[in-house]
């Protein structure tokens, strides 16, 4: 990484916030390791050089084990602040979590420094712990958040560097105020940074991220705005959250097309859908990435740091004499230099090699420290310490706090770095706990331990946990990296193995033939028939998965790149010379309760007499051979067939925003540099995108998927195949700003595409039940197995914009490779860029949701072993 883009985006209210944020991990170290260097002093094991005031003890005498629990009460606080803080950052926002916190960072120091007895002491650590736990749960997600997409390994360490920087601070003030009641100045010191925390989060913003999941689209390009600085383009950052463009619209033209209606509906991401702790260990996809964080954070803290961080200063006490304070001193020292230095290696090198590299340092630095205390060997002792920080420095002490928000998607993040947190504070809790008996009673050989733990936290780590550098999010984990995250639904059919030679790349999802190849089936197996499309309980945001998803804000399906230009040794399908010539007849829009905009364009051509359709979401595709003026049509003739920008309302005279807004008084802008309010043909295609002011960006290509109409599956609700839930799993896809802000169009093939007819379908039904799969079905009826074309698709979705000239490619919806080819045409009039996956409910579910019966496993297995390269144009 070039040191300079470090600070390239860098301004200085994005530091302002930075500081402000760490200065609760600079808390969390502080507490950790106040009572390390001033021990002996508080526990009475020094003579007192000063009489003890008469209010307060100078000194209060405690055993090891009572030490233990005084010093054990600031985990308990920082599991319980733990637990809590991922629900409350999710509901109320990562600044008032941040400013609740510091409440507690001021309030526990109190107690600490004036504390008579232990019973005090232990109540101002488990305050401190409270807000100490909480802080190490909401800071990463927010510096997460805040950071530069293409930085946020660099200053997601930052969370760990002020860890230290608050541990180097409690060292110094150690090492000089150790003796007589100076003490006390070291607790209450806490609580003065505690104070400035609060009072610098007044001025700090709230998360962008964060405000744009809640609906808040244009406080979130503020608050981005602000960070970034008023020059920086912000539109790809805010983009690639999955954030509906729509939801920034212009008040003024909101009024002139919609009158009085109320504004676009936002993307409701309320307080109360982020996944609870129980949702998260439940969940299908994220119960594996929570025990993988679960994990690392146990290896964290079970590797050793803190017996050096803790209980340093005692445990070389006798080996180094009076320099095992300043030997601790140079430790905090060193830890800071070496993970700041570290900083840019888990976006370099990755996040798994660096705690790879580092759990092996550790675990070699464990066995020198033994042989060095066993033996009495204090240079040996020394370097080994030194050794050993720098190795934590380097992977284990940034990478956990990142991982645990980069392994689930945003709605799962909080609750996942409570439950990851909670894992740190109870492996801190032990070791705080019987460090001191086990050190006591095994001496150095305690660390022989250490090694051993670390030694089996580096095979977990090298063979569970994915990579996740440069990912933007959960969805693209590699999952050939990882056996921990394996497909994401099972059990697989027997079947879907076979389907590992046909393309998609990813293990994880279960490669499977799409409905544009199929034909019957249903969203269930029971007799009923599916819900309305557009009905609220399964219109956007709910997506396809388990049940009734409880999440708006769904992570996208797995997409596989594609460049059919490359050469290949795939068979190219055959393709037809010219493709059809095709108009669109009328478009009408579908009112949906969320979401995109639905519009039913219906389509004639010169190859047959059916009329294809295409439904199209969002307001920025649309069809050329629509918006085409004909001739001695009115306004109103164009207005009834759908040639209008905008929505219509009663009063309407013009098709064309253009046109109102002359009339207001209102001068718009235009693509064809025309000014007298007029809009040329050429234009009329992306004229509503640009009138309703949508802030799509191209980040995300529109969604396409090729349908051909079958029987059963539409209309009579078989268990043939799920012709059906793919169709509405598509649409619910696109429909989702989320996931397509740019929305997408299905091109929905009348008669399945190949002219067979009713009469011939039921009888390949009954032969199948006969005996006979789907293609020797087909072939006993004289059929062609699989002949359908795509020609009619390719030209319609050029119609649409999605092909030509000048357009940036499509992402296509389905499992098969070579369809790719087929829809892109003889000419690759369209392009596309990716083929995203198609996954049966059944399988995500495990049978749980969807259809799941014999006829389609047989109909599947058909299609994986013989229509791979039938695909043909007629």
């Amino acid at each position: 990484m070039n040191p300079r883009s470090w600070f390239s985006d860098l301004t200085p209210y994005f530091v302002y916030v930075l500081f402000v944020a760490t200065l609760g991990p600079l808390l969390f170290g502080f507490h950790l390791s106040e009572l390390n260097a001033p021990e002996d002093v508080i526990r009475c094991k020094k003579n007192s050089i000063v009489a003890a005031a008469a209010t307060l003890p100078q000194c209060i005498k405690m055993t090891p084990t009572e030490w233990g629990v005084v010093g054990s009460m600031y985990t308990l606080g920082g599991l319980l602040g733990a637990l809590s803080a991922g629900p409350l950052a999710s509901k109320y926002g990562r600044r008032r979590a941040m400013q609740l916190n510091s409440i507690f960072f001021i309030v526990g120091p109190i107690f600490e420094a004036l504390s008579p007895n232990i019973g005090v002491m232990a109540t101002g650590r488990l305050l401190s712990g409270v807000g100490a736990g909480a802080a190490v749960v909401v800071v990463p997600i927010y510096i997460s958040e805040i950071a530069p997409p293409a930085q946020k390994g660099f200053f997601g360490a930052f969370t760990q560097i002020m860890c230290n920087v608050g541990i180097l601070i409690t060292q110094l003030l150690g090492y000089f105020l150790s003796h007589d009641q100076y003490w006390r100045i070291i607790l209450a010191a806490g609580g003065v940074i505690g104070v400035l925390q609060l009072l610098g989060l007044l001025l700090s913003v709230e998360s962008p991220k964060y405000l744009a999941e809640q609906g808040h689209a244009s406080l979130a390009k503020k608050a981005l705005r602000s960070i970034r600085g008023e020059d920086k383009d912000i539109n790809e950052e805010f983009n690639s959250w999955g954030v509906d463009g729509a939801q920034v619209v212009n008040d003024e033209e909101q009024t002139l097309l919609q009158g009085d209606e109320a504004a676009p509906p936002k993307n409701q991401a309320g307080n109360d859908e982020s996944l609870s702790i129980t949702q998260v260990l439940r969940h299908p996809d994220y119960k594996k990435a929570a025990f993988a964080v679960i994990m690392i954070m146990l290896a964290q803290q079970l590797s050793g740091i803190n017996s050096i961080v803790m209980y340093g200063v005692s445990l070389l006490a006798d080996l180094l004499a009076s320099n095992s304070a300043l030997l601790n001193l140079a430790v905090s020292a060193v830890n800071i230099v070496v993970t700041t230095g570290c900083a840019p290696l888990p976006d370099k090198l990755g996040r798994k090699v660096c705690l790879l590299q580092s759990l092996a340092g550790m675990g070699i630095s464990s066995l020198l420290l033994a042989i060095g205390i066993m033996r009495s060997i204090p240079v040996l002792s020394a370097v080994a310490v030194l050794l050993f920080v720098s190795s934590f420095a380097l992977g284990l002490g940034p990478v956990p706090f990142i991982l645990s928000a980069e392994l689930v998607g945003p709605e799962a993040v909080g609750a996942t770095q409570s439950i990851a947190l909670a894992a740190n504070w109870i492996a801190t809790f032990l070791v705080a706990q019987f460090f001191p008996l086990a050190s006591a009673k095994l001496h150095g050989k305690v660390y022989i331990i250490f090694a051993a733990l670390s030694a089996a936290f580096f095979v977990f780590i090298g063979w569970f946990v994915p990579e996740t550098k440069g990912k933007k999010n959960a969805d693209e984990l590699p999952a050939h990296s990882s056996p921990m995250f394996p497909p994401l639904h099972s059990p697989r059919p027997e079947h879907s193995q076979r389907l590992d030679d046909y393309g998609l790349d990813d293990d994880s999802i279960p490669p499977f033939d799409d409905s544009a190849d199929k034909h019957a089936g249903d969203r269930r197996s029971s007799q009923a028939p599916p819900p309305s499309l557009l009905s609220p309980a399964f219109t956007p945001p709910a997506t396809p998965g388990l049940s009734t998803p409880s999440d708006p804000r769904p992570r996208p399906p797995r997409s596989v790149p594609v460049d059919t230009s490359l050469p290949s040794d795939t068979p190219r399908p055959e393709l037809l010379e010219e493709l059809p010539i095709v108009e669109c007849e009328v478009r009408a829009r579908i009112p949906t309760t969320t979401g995109h905009e639905m519009w039913l364009h219906v389509y004639r051509n010169n190859v047959d007499t059916k009329e294809h359709l295409a439904i199209v979401f969002g307001n920025n595709i649309r069809s050329k051979s629509l918006d085409r003026e004909r001739e001695g049509e009115t306004e109103m003739d164009r207005m009834t067939r759908g040639a209008y920008v905008g929505r219509l309302y009663p009063g309407r005279t013009h098709s064309r925003v253009s046109q109102l807004k002359k009339e207001e008084g209102v001068m718009p802008k235009y693509q064809n540099g025309t000014s007298d309010g007029s809009l040329s043909p050429s234009s009329a295609a992306s004229s509503e995108a640009d009138d309703v002011a949508s802030e799509t960006g191209t980040s995300q290509l529109p969604l396409v998927r090729i349908h051909s109409e079958c029987y059963t599956g539409e209309t009579v609700w078989s268990a043939r195949c799920d012709c059906g839930e793919q169709l509405d799993e598509a649409a619910r896809l696109m429909s989702n700003p989320s996931i397509s802000p740019s929305g997408g169009a299905i091109i929905y093939l009348r008669q399945e595409g190949r002219g067979i007819g009713l009469g011939e379908k039921l009888k390949a039904y009954n032969l199948q039940d006969l005996g006979n799969d789907t293609y020797e079905a087909n072939v006993l009826l004289r059929h062609p197995a699989d002949a359908r074309s795509y020609g009619l698709a390719t030209s319609m979705l050029v119609d649409l914009g999605l092909g030509g000239v000048g357009t940036q490619g499509i992402r296509l919806l389905t499992n098969n490779p070579d369809k790719v080819r087929a829809v892109e045409g003889p000419g690759r009039e369209v392009i596309v860029r990716e083929r995203v996956a198609m996954v049966p409910l059944a399988w995500k579910t495990g049978g749980k949701a969807g259809i799941k019966s014999e006829e389609v496993e047989k109909y599947l297995s058909t299609k994986i072993e013989k229509f791979k390269h039938m695909l043909t144009q007629q």
